[in-house]
């Protein structure tokens, strides 16, 4: 068996934006979907259980795989074998957690553990830099200036990038809810899970590296901003919608 040859991104979109798309998901789904998913989570809420696929890969690193794909930065489609290798990705694994969250016979804990692999990586396939390889993991090894200061490109998506949006979740779902149209809605949640990585890998091409330029580290200019700000608010949008749609057809 050949070894997995690992390339760990970063936590993708940080808590700010894991918390936005859980609040944009929260207003779309089915009132029966919410009950479901409250039932299943108990105590914790919807907001907690988005960042808690990054604590568990701490002491689970081998899950990180499932949170991205590798798909080379040049390409334009996805090989499964080349990208995805023995199924560790985040298109396999959601599917497959979706698939246990459908299954009558999964018990409470495992429909628990796998609400939970759903709502983050469905964030976190959003992230473009989730989608994409560029011999950098993700961007962690591409080196920007932000703000004055050193940084990576992938820490700069996550976070820096919508903190300067705004840095308040509840405020920033809030607006980005009422500028999303019916027919938004309706166009986002056609296609497949691999349709939306592609998605992100086009936008991790033409707007993260596209409009990055060559120096090394590489200024984030406010020309660079203007373009990626309104990226990172779609992204967050679709995710948002997405992640209903999906529990609303796995929590029947």
């Amino acid at each position: 068996m050949a070894p997995i040859i690992v390339s760990c991104p970063g936590f993708a979109w940080g808590w700010e934006g894991q918390h936005v798309i859980v609040i944009l998901a929260s207003r779309s789904m089915r009132p029966q979907t919410a009950v479901r998913v409250r039932e299943l989570l108990g105590s914790e809420s919807l907001e907690e259980a988005a960042t808690w696929a990054d604590e568990y890969r701490r002491d689970h690193p081998e899950t990180g795989l499932w949170l991205y794909i590798n798909i080379p930065l040049g390409g334009s489609r996805i090989s499964m074998e080349r990208d995805c290798p023995e199924g560790q990705c985040v298109i396999v694994k959601t599917q497959e957690f979706l698939a246990i969250l459908k299954d009558p016979k999964a018990d409470r804990a495992a429909k628990e553990k796998a609400l939970k692999f759903v709502i983050h990586p469905v964030g976190d396939l959003h992230q473009p830099l989730h989608c994409e390889d560029d011999g950098d993991s993700g961007g962690n090894g591409r080196q920007v200036i932000f703000d004055g200061h050193p940084d990576n490109l992938h820490w700069v998506w996550d976070t820096g990038l919508l903190q300067h949006v705004r840095g308040d979740p509840e405020a920033l779902a809030a607006q980005l809810e009422r500028r999303v149209t019916v027919q938004e809605r309706a166009s986002w949640v056609k296609g497949s899970i691999a349709d939306w990585v592609i998605e992100g890998h086009w936008l991790a091409r033409t707007v993260a590296y596209g409009n990055l330029g060559k120096n090394n580290p590489a200024p984030i200019t406010a020309l660079y901003e203007q373009q990626a700000d309104p990226v990172i608010e779609l992204q967050l949008e679709k995710a948002g919608v997405r992640l209903a749609c999906l529990l609303d057809g796995a929590l029947r």
